[in-house]
């Protein structure tokens, strides 16, 4: 499904050409209407505000909001040709979502969004399962929690992974899934770990201070660095009145400062938890957290392995939720590869329609070489090569190559940008 054509994306048409994609807003309408349904369940058996108190709806509110301004508004398809939007997708989807998605109780609603019947079936059949419950004790304890989701922001940022994310729609949306993934087995450790509350947020505060000081350092070479780090998307910034070293540093600022900033106020929130005494603290949560049973034989069980891997089924299904809106990102293209966005973004900021008539780019009206209306239907290129991917990316990469004698110049445009540009040709026919 096509979300939009990102090239278009400019300061002056931000707002008159976004269009936003059903795919992601259906998955997050049907996430927030599946957890409005529990909460209304749980209140309605429980009394309003147990089991999940107005407060955990507000943050679980927070939660979709954030992932919506990130995979639906126009900064994702900013994303798709500047790094820094890209960047700010990756801060608000590793270092907010995560927190705010288990400070909204997702188990109790999710949970009680089920029928009765299927929801009992549910828990006594994962009683039995304490080899999944152990492993999902071992996987976010805080160490290898925080070892797990560092490795993750590392690694999507290495230059080969960053721009095969940035060519393929499923990679890519494994790269979000796996920030705000990675996000809750740190979060999960500190806010349901099996230490006392006291202790856990004394090492949650530890655990976030470094995560805070590796991500630090990544935002730091990013600014700092005198290279380029990701070609592919070094065309986006023209449009946008920056250079492409420019938007690299502006982007390891975000990850630097704003997204350094974030933990502080997480490590802050945590040493105010700290300071709470025990005492006031279970007087607090008892108020909150006594979810009526399924049924009248049926009692809840503090701490039973049965909740703590339904805990498991239900954050699979707002991961599940978040996948699925970042599926749709752009639309198909005939070249294996290619990007119709990336295309139409770098043939505006070469400046082809100063020579060539192109649909679809605004301004696009030059006469000096021949109009490009309906080139993918065309059987020859330059008037002596069979029209195929290859030989038209060959095409565009070394016109002088092919045809000695041509007024189109080499403008040094590499291979994958000569992908993504005959991917958008291929489209006007």
């Amino acid at each position: 499904m096509m979300f939009l054509d990102a090239g278009a994306i400019t300061p002056s048409t931000l707002w008159r050409d976004w269009r936003p994609d059903t795919g992601p807003m259906v998955a997050l309408v049907l996430t927030a209407a599946v957890y409005a349904r529990g909460v209304r369940r749980v209140w309605k058996q429980a009394g309003h505000g147990r089991g999940v108190s107005e407060r955990q709806v507000a943050f679980f509110a927070a939660a979709m909001l954030s992932i919506a301004i990130v995979l639906v508004s126009p900064l994702d398809a900013m994303a798709e040709v500047l790094f820094s939007a890209h960047m700010t997708q990756h801060v608000v989807l590793a270092v907010i979502v995560p927190p705010l998605i288990l400070l909204g109780a997702p188990l109790p609603a999710l949970l009680w969004a089920m029928p009765a019947e299927p929801r009992i079936r549910i828990v006594r059949a994962v009683r039995s399962q304490h080899w999944l419950v152990g492993g999902w004790r071992w996987i976010t304890a805080p160490a290898l929690a925080w070892l797990i989701h560092g490795a993750a922001i590392w690694a999507w940022h290495a230059p080969r992974l960053y721009e095969l994310a940035l060519r393929n729609d499923t990679v890519h949306a494994l790269e979000h899934l796996s920030f705000v993934g990675t996000g809750i087995l740190l979060w999960w450790g500190i806010l349901h770990g099996r230490e006392a509350r006291r202790t856990a947020y004394a090492i949650g505060i530890i655990t976030v201070f470094f995560t805070a000081m590796h991500t630090g350092v990544l935002g730091a070479l990013i600014t700092l660095s005198h290279r380029l780090w990701y070609p592919a998307q070094a065309s986006g910034a023209a449009a946008w009145g920056l250079t492409p070293m420019q938007d690299q540093q502006l982007a390891g600022l975000i990850m630097w400062v704003p997204g350094g900033l974030l933990y502080v106020i997480a490590m802050s929130a945590l040493f105010v938890g700290w300071l709470e005494p025990e005492r006031a603290h279970r007087h607090r949560v008892a108020r909150h957290i006594a979810v009526a049973p399924a049924d009248p034989d049926e009692q809840p069980e503090a701490g039973a392995p049965a909740l703590a891997t339904v805990r498991v089924v239900a954050i699979a299904f707002l991961l599940c939720a978040v996948g699925g809106a970042a599926s749709c990102r752009d639309a198909p293209s005939v070249v294996p590869g290619g990007s119709v966005a990336r295309g139409k973004a770098t043939i505006t900021a070469l400046g082809c329609g100063s020579c060539h008539t192109i649909a679809g780019i605004p301004g696009a009206r030059g006469l000096v070489g021949p109009p490009l209306t309906g080139v993918g239907n065309r059987s020859i290129l330059a008037g002596e090569l069979a029209n195929t991917p290859e030989n038209m990316m060959h095409w565009i990469e070394d016109p002088p190559s092919v045809e000695p004698n041509t007024d189109m110049p080499k403008l040094g445009v590499t291979p994958a940008q000569a992908r993504d540009i005959a991917a958008y040709l291929y489209t006007l026919r």
